[in-house]
């Protein structure tokens, strides 16, 4: 109890600052850069280290001894220097500053100041009065270096701040004490803790200053075991501080209830300190706040999603290209990527300066499927200290880590990294989180080039697919207009006329199979052979060479004929699918007119039948839907699909009319020129 009392606040107070200004001097001494500005920052928190540490020891009141008052002026003038010169160039030299006349003016009117402070020649008001006058000078200064930073005002902020805050408390101070002719108690006993406070604000700044950055690595470790160590003296300390008061309160059961409570208080201490889990956990908060991080995120972002571009899914190195971007982005020198086909083999996609998979490599995987396969676990073989490890047999095995690959929350495969042993990365939660980020991606890249690979095969299956409705839709073209020379040579067999009707429709049919034929070969559709044809002459062919042989047989009418440039094959056979679509959908004793008609602009052909009639949901949705047919199995749903097709590709229209129970129109409308 005496020694709590002797300790005043004052000297605790000094006591801080002097332990702040000495870590802060050996920070700023560890710089990279050497200048005036520095240099007299760094001397100003030695004076302020030595200031503190007087008045620790001594306690003493500031100016009453001449150790005190040369302290007090010497830190002030420092820090007038100092501010001077970060006002100017940080290119100049010590001499350079001192040579201007304002400064030699500064340092000799507060070098007369002080002799005359120190021979006693003047009163204690005015002592404090021409410290008050130091402190406003220091506050004008500060004022111009806010105003002249600029755009560094940022990196400046910090310091500006504090050193003000010092000043002003400061001012606050001499400013009652030259009121009074005596410094008050409790606004000394606070100096100290001020000082102390403001030097966090000063070592942000020097961290900003780009011409003062700190160059100084402190090991993860040492800061774990120093902040295990300052965590145990301030738990021991509130023990202590709790103890004391179970003492003051606890009357006769005092020693009684105090002892229970420092044992387990540090029975509580050893469980945390000896905690596995606790260290870790703490490891991994001081390196995620405390330490800047391993890896530039956005740099390597930019260039993973570079190397991913340069992927070609058209070339068979694709995986090769995958797995080289994977080495570069941690920095390795050789792996391997392996997929997994079904639930244990595994097939090797790519493989960088190393051979391939042996047999220990091989079971070693298969064991880590067999305990990871559900788990999206990174596993370091050259930690001695992971279970998995542990038992396995990594004899001849030239893996250091296994990045799984996942997809659709199944194991889709493995990357194999490693690296000699001076360039392996330790696995931490840094670089395991890192690598799960570049998996992650490099895994969606994976799915969506091998979804591009079956959307390219399923296009192609697609395209011939069309294209073989389409042939189909010719064959039923070609079988219509047998059935209609079968039905007619009943009656016009012996008519040289029909005879020679007959062989030239035999021809066409011929060269149209001769087209199909090609178009299946090559897959895509016959170049277009336009000519000048007639509308109506059309029409008529298609309806009485294609069409009469199904009922009802169509009825034409030509209001205005017209002649356009046109493949006259396609175009009968978009009029042959139109008509027999309107046949299909109406009864034998119903009726369809096709009708073609023009102005000075377009042509228009109609055909309108009093057939079933379609809804309006029927034709948004399933009209000109492709391969999909209400004909069962006798259409193959490409009729419509093809009219509105050539329509567009004619820079035309096809439009629909229907009304259920009642008929549909189609109206094939194209531009005459």
């Amino acid at each position: 109890m005496d020694l709590l009392t002797e300790l005043a606040l004052d000297r605790i107070g000094f006591g801080l600052a002097c332990v702040a200004n000495l870590f802060f001097f050996l920070l700023t001494l560890a710089t990279r850069v050497k200048n005036l500005p520095r240099s007299l920052l760094l001397a100003w928190s030695l004076f302020n280290t030595v200031w503190a540490a007087y008045y620790m020891l001594t306690g003493f009141a500031p100016y009453v001894t001449p150790v005190s008052l040369l302290l007090e002026l010497s830190r002030s003038l420092v820090l007038l220097l100092f501010l001077l010169a970060a006002l100017g160039s940080a290119e100049q030299s010590l001499s350079v500053l001192l040579k201007k006349r304002s400064v030699q003016l500064l340092i000799l009117v507060i070098s007369c100041w002080g002799v005359l402070s120190y021979l006693q020649l003047i009163s204690m008001n005015l002592i404090f009065t021409g410290s008050l006058a130091i402190c406003v000078l220091q506050l004008a200064l500060l004022e111009t270096m806010y105003r002249k930073a600029a755009a560094n005002r940022w990196q400046y902020k910090p310091l500006v701040l504090g050193i003000t805050v010092c000043a002003l408390f400061d001012f606050i101070l001499l400013a009652e004490s030259a009121l009074f002719g005596q410094v008050d108690n409790q606004l000394w006993s606070a100096r100290g803790f001020v000082y102390a406070a403001i030097v966090p604000l000063l070592i942000i700044s020097v961290r900003r200053v780009q011409a003062w950055g700190i160059n100084v690595y402190v090991s993860r470790d040492v800061v774990l075991q120093s902040s295990l160590v300052l965590a145990a003296g301030i738990y021991l300390c509130l023990i202590a501080v709790a103890g004391f008061y179970i003492r003051y309160i606890g009357g006769t059961w005092s020693n009684l209830l105090q002892t229970t409570f420092l044992v387990l208080g540090f029975a509580m201490l050893a469980v945390l300190l000896l905690s596995g889990a606790v260290r870790r956990k703490l490891k991994v908060f001081i390196e995620k706040h405390f330490f800047a991080n391993k890896f530039d995120y956005r740099v390597k972002w930019l260039e993973l999603t570079r190397q991913l571009q340069l992927v070609d899914i058209s070339k068979s190195d694709q995986y090769q290209t995958i797995l080289q971007t994977w080495i570069n982005s941690v920095s390795y020198s050789r792996g391997c990527l392996v997929k997994l086909e079904g639930t244990s083999a595994l097939t090797t996609l790519a493989r960088i300066n190393r051979p391939a998979l042996n047999n220990n490599e091989t079971e070693l995987l298969q064991q880590y499927v067999k305990h990871f396969a559900g788990k999206n676990w990174i596993v370091d073989l050259a930690d001695k200290k992971d279970p998995f490890c542990q038992k396995q047999n990594l004899n001849d095995i030239d893996i250091q880590l296994i990045i799984p690959i996942h997809s659709d929350n199944e194991l889709w495969g493995l990357c194999l990294l490693n690296a000699p042993d001076v360039d392996r990365q330790y696995l931490n939660w840094e670089l395991r989180d890192y690598l799960m980020l570049v998996a992650e991606q490099i895994s969606s890249y994976l799915q969506l080039m091998q979804a591009s690979q079956k959307l390219s095969e399923n296009a192609q299956f697609a395209a011939f697919s069309r294209m073989s409705a389409f042939v189909v839709h010719d064959l039923k073209n070609i079988k219509a207009q047998i059935d209609l020379m079968l039905t007619n040579s009943v009656k016009h067999r012996t008519n040289p006329e029909f005879i020679n009707d007959s062989f030239d429709t035999l021809a066409a049919m011929q060269q149209r199979l001769q087209n199909m034929l090609s178009q299946l070969s090559s897959k895509r559709a016959e170049s277009s052979q336009d000519t000048r044809i007639s509308i109506s002459s059309v029409v008529r062919e298609v309806i009485t060479q294609r069409c009469a042989a199904k009922q009802p047989v169509p009825q034409y009418n030509v209001s205005r004929d017209a002649e356009l440039l046109l493949n006259k094959e396609r175009f009968a056979s978009v009029l042959y699918h139109l008509i027999d679509n309107a046949q299909h959908a109406t009864s034998s004793d119903g009726t369809i007119l096709v009708n073609v008609n023009c102005d000075d602009t377009q042509l228009y052909i109609s055909i309108r039948d009093t057939g079933c009639g379609m809804s309006a949901e029927f034709i948004s949705e399933r009209l000109f839907k492709p391969f999909d047919s209400t004909k069962g199995n006798a259409g193959m749903g490409v009729g419509a699909y093809d009219a509105l097709h050539f329509a567009r590709q004619h820079n035309g229209q096809l439009q629909v009319e229907s009304t259920e129970g009642v008929g549909t129109t189609f109206t094939l409308i194209l531009p005459l020129h």
